[in-house]
């Protein structure tokens, strides 16, 4: 996922500069931007102030008003804060072109992204399959596009990570870190929130003497985005206290150092979009794509680079060799990592059933279900190294027999591309052999090769003319009848 914030055990950063980032706060306001005379209230301002990464508020007022105005996304994105679109689903069992409508429009008035409310426990595949749609959908505005899920339980199943870049436990965050796959994704990924927004549901009162230290709470527990609020519509009196908390708590909090992560090709260009990985004593705490920069607290991290398509990592610019680099981080720090392009030659024949090569039959070659070339016989490629489906396609007179490294006489054939490989197809000249035989019985000659060799000098179409030649032969010489 793209949501790149850091998540320490005991240290917050508000809201800078892009890249140096530590923690980030957010905002939940469920009130109204402006009053009745479309003028902009001060809340605004006051969430401005704190600097959060993003807010998350409802399109529209409940008088069905436009709430999220151009002015509103204009003040809060020249200040470098998101806006989520609040939208509510219903458990799953609400119309799903509505909920596509309302995503519709929040994207096209310029949102970041959408808070999905009342999310089912997606513990059926109909449900998954609900959220999923609603996902891609997001995605189809652009990768960064964020999708918030809130279920507010720790009982949903693990799918929603697969449908969601945050998923929010909301008042349940104390308890997550207790959920099985919770150690599986690093604290970016999960959300809590303290109100009095339901009656006691906290156990005790949200205010300005528990707020700052709710929040801390769960960023030290591994919760990436917490905010402490009395109700989500609107901002408490206290909200400027609880903010200055968190300040006061970053300026006491561990020394941060900056980490830059570089990637490059073993010619010594860089590569940009490959997927770096930062963990701390086996947990992931962070990632991003390259080159990227983190603010991290002073400490010992491994530091992980991935492979991609034909990028191969090979090794780190200072000569270590292991895909995670160990870092002791006490100042800034650079690492670079060097990636080599795998490539093999891949050549694709067609042969029929009497040894001639056929050209000109389509084949397709495919990828983890994607495909990723197709063409006509004899087919050139340079492929990355790795795994191959080959599918090929019978064409007229040609039936696909067998490949030559399948005799299951199916058309789809598996490959281990580790070096350069050819592959055959064959197929049965079933025309070759009607002519054949035709003249064969008359003349005692097997014609099959030389008629073969017509079709493939000149198509079909020569075999169809070189068949009737032969036949207007064998009829002159009274072998055959003219209508055989």
């Amino acid at each position: 996922m793209i949501f790149l914030s850091f998540l320490s055990s005991s240290t917050v950063l508000a809201a800078s500069e892009p890249g140096t980032i530590a923690y980030r706060k957010f905002v939940v306001y469920y009130g109204w931007y402006s009053d009745h005379g479309g003028k902009l209230g001060s809340d605004i301002d006051r969430i401005i102030s704190a600097k959060p990464e993003f807010v998350i508020s409802p399109y529209y007022t409940s008088t069905g008003q436009v709430n999220l105005k151009p002015e509103v996304f204009e003040k809060f994105h020249s200040n470098g804060i998101k806006v989520m679109v609040y939208i509510a689903t219903g458990n799953a069992e609400r119309n799903l072109d509505s909920v596509i409508g309302e995503m519709k429009t929040g994207f096209g008035s310029g949102a970041d992204g959408v808070m999905l409310d009342e999310v089912a426990l997606l513990q059926t595949q109909p449900q998954v399959d609900y959220y999923k749609k609603i996902y891609d959908y997001a995605k189809s505005f652009g990768i960064d596009k964020v999708v918030i899920a809130n279920p507010g339980s720790i009982l949903v199943s693990e799918k929603v990570m697969s449908v969601s870049d945050i998923v929010s436990f909301e008042h349940q965050w104390r308890l997550a870190p207790h959920i099985d796959w919770f150690s599986n994704y690093p604290a970016t990924r999960f959300m809590g929130i303290s109100s009095n927004d339901i009656t006691n549901v906290m156990g005790y009162k949200v205010d300005g003497e528990v707020a700052v230290s709710d929040t801390v709470e769960a960023w030290q527990s591994g919760i990436g985005y917490h905010f402490s609020t009395d109700a989500y519509t609107g901002l408490p009196s206290w909200f400027g206290d609880y903010q200055s908390g968190l300040d006061d708590f970053v300026v006491s909090g561990a020394k941060l150092h900056e980490l830059v992560v570089k990637t490059f090709d073993s010619e010594g260009h860089e590569i940009k979009g490959m997927w770096v990985e930062v963990k701390k004593n086996d947990r992931m705490v962070i990632t991003g794509f390259s080159p990227t920069r983190f603010m991290l607290p002073e400490g010992n991290y491994q530091i992980g680079a991935s492979n991609y398509q034909n990028f191969i990592f090979d090794k780190w610019q200072d000569g270590e060799t292991a895909h995670y680099h160990s870092v002791a981080l006490s100042g800034p720090t650079e690492l670079a990592a060097v990636y080599k392009s795998e490539l093999a030659d891949f050549r694709i024949d067609s042969l029929d059933n009497l040894g001639n090569s056929v050209k000109g039959m389509h084949v397709s070659v495919s990828r983890g279900g994607s495909v990723v070339a197709e063409g006509f016989t004899p087919l050139y490629l340079r492929l990355a190294l790795g795994q191959y489906t080959v599918d090929a396609s019978s064409y007229n007179y040609y039936q696909f027999a067998r490949w030559d490294n399948n005799f299951g006489g199916t058309s789809s054939t598996q490959v281990d591309l580790t070096q350069g490989t050819k592959l055959t197809a064959y197929y049965t000249n079933t025309l070759a052999g009607q002519i054949g035989n035709d003249i064969f019985g008359c003349s005692g000659t097997q014609y099959n090769s030389q008629v073969a060799g017509s079709l493939l000098d000149g198509g079909p179409l020569a075999g169809v003319l070189e068949l009737q030649m032969r036949k207007s032969v064998m009829a002159s010489s009274g072998c055959i009848s003219s209508s055989q």
